[in-house]
């Protein structure tokens, strides 16, 4: 066999080996992503303190289907997407 071709096919497994590796990690980290904010969404109510993707930290006044209304100051609200909301905060 052409040691040229031999030492190809080896780098061409390799290759294949850590692509496969690399798609099995992505698909756990995604799969952990949508079960935390699947979790963070089920809890969503009115009076938990949350923050948003952009930093701001603010409480939960009402949810609705795809929106909040996040009170962030005294007699300060803002609508906002549910889907904005990073964390709630502990």
């Amino acid at each position: 066999m052409n040691p040229f071709l031999s030492s190809t096919l080896v780098v061409l497994g390799y290759a294949v080996v850590f692509i496969c590796i690399i798609q099995i990690m992505n698909y756990r980290n995604l799969k952990k992503s949508k079960e935390h904010f699947k979790n963070l969404h089920e809890n969503l109510k009115p009076g938990v303190e949350v923050m948003l993707t952009d930093g701001i930290y603010g409480k939960l006044v009402l949810v609705k289907e795809d929106y909040v209304i996040l009170n962030i100051a005294k007699d300060c609200d803002i609508k906002v997407s549910r889907y904005s909301i990073k964390e709630i905060v502990k």
